[in-house]
Formats: C-alpha cells, structure tokens, sequence
C-alpha cells in the first residue's frame, strides 16, 4: 500500500497593495466655522447699566471659506493596520466683520461697536491611525493645529470717548478627525475627510480714551476660533517594503 505524503501548504503573500512608505499631496473643500468675540469695560467709571449694554452688543460670527493646501506624511502598515503621521498647510480665507451701534440705558448717549475677525491660513500635525481592506483605507487622526487670528475691533460713543484694538496672534489649539482613502493606481490614491479644529481663546485690551486724550478705564477683549472642515485630497504615494499576510 502507497504511504500518503502530506505536506504543509506553502504561505501566501498577498501583496496586492502596500500603504506603506512617504507621499505627497494636495486637498481641497470647504471651512465653516464659529468665532466668538466678547468685550467688556473694566476699571472705568461707566455705569453698570451702561457696562451690561455694551457687553450685551459682543458679535458671534460664523464665517466660511475655501479650504486648499498640499500634505506630506509617511505610513507604517503592518497587516492590515496603519500607523502614520501627515503634516498639511491650508489657505482657509475666514473673515467676517460688523457694526453695532445701540444706546446706552444711562445718560441719553449712544456708541458704535465694530468687530472683524479672520484666519486667512491653518497648519496641522496629526497622526494617523487605520485599518485597510486591500486598497481602501479607514482612519482616524488628530493632533496639533496651528493658525493666525486676528481681530480689528473700535468703539466711539455720543460722550466723546473711543478704543481701537488690532492684533494678530498665532493660535494653538487641537484638531480630531476621520476619512477614507482608496488608491486607485499603485501610486495614486484619492481621499474625503472631516477635520474638527479648536483653536482656544485669544485676549487683548485697549485703554477707553476720553475727548481729551486721557484714560478712563480699558476696554477687554477675546475672541476664540473653532473650525469644521470637509475636503477631497489626491496623493502619490513613493512606496514602501512589501507587506505579507498570512
């Protein structure tokens, strides 16, 4: 009688595609967004009446804009995790301003408040974390963003007294976020993602100046910046080792 001869199959390597190794990119979409910007007096003698009025008038924007920018990151994937990092540079072209005038309860006056607000670009450095099905990619990321945010603000009142602020400041705050990526040639590969951004809260003051020049008291402000963004992205991929599953 013929012995039977088993042998153990052989291991597959399936390396229909590889996520791993550098690429570059671009991305495109849109920003919307909310910024809040609140002023009070302090250390003044303007009436409490009056103080609330004026701090009544602090504007809520909501600005949008177009989001575009290029990318750079590098992928490790073992099995069918990712693990990266991606750094992105975008314009965002937030800006939005207003004009408020009102009286005030106390000493038959009036003023005029005028705000603006912008945030012309954003700077993120975010990990990335994923799982693939051979040429799709599922992930989440989140990190550090950066962004200048300036704000332009005046006050002049019926009684003669006026404040003008101008600053421009590099905000620090975080972004978190999830997409989906599919690489439709060896080294191309398209994506759509969400991005959430929170850039903190930023503070200045200015004095109230009077008709003659001296002080009375400061006007304070701060204003706070929180972004949502949807954009498309193209990247090209240089490659990596190959990867084996089993």
């Amino acid at each position: 009688m013929l012995s039977r001869i088993v042998t153990k199959a052989p291991q597959i390597t399936d390396a229909s595609y590889n996520w791993g190794g550098w690429y570059v990119g671009g991305h495109a979409g849109g920003v919307w967004g909310r910024s809040d910007v609140n002023s009070a007096f302090v250390n003044g003698t303007t009436p409490i009446a009056n103080q609330q009025a004026f701090a009544s008038s602090s504007t809520q924007f909501n600005p949008a804009g177009f989001n575009g920018g290029g990318q750079i990151g590098y992928n490790h994937q073992v099995d069918r995790w990712l693990f990266g990092v991606e750094v992105d540079a975008s314009y965002t072209g937030l800006r939005q301003a207003r004009s408020v005038t009102a009286p005030f309860p106390v000493g038959g006056t009036s003023f005029t408040a005028t705000t603006a607000t912008s945030a012309d670009w954003s700077v993120t450095l975010r990990p990335r974390v994923g799982y693939t099905v051979d040429r799709t990619l599922f992930y989440l990321t989140g990190g550090l963003a950066l962004t200048e945010l300036n704000l332009s603000s005046s006050y002049v009142d019926t009684a003669g007294q006026s404040e003008r602020t101008d600053f421009s400041k590099t905000a620090v705050g975080w972004v978190a976020g999830a997409g989906i990526e599919h690489a439709f040639t060896r080294n191309w590969s398209a994506k759509v993602e969400y991005l959430y951004t929170d850039f903190g809260k930023q503070k200045a003051a200015s004095p109230l100046l009077t008709g003659a020049g001296t002080a009375n008291g400061l006007v304070a402000h701060d204003v706070n910046l929180n972004t949502n963004t949807v954009r498309g992205g193209l990247n090209y991929h240089f490659g990596g080792p190959s990867v084996a599953r089993y």
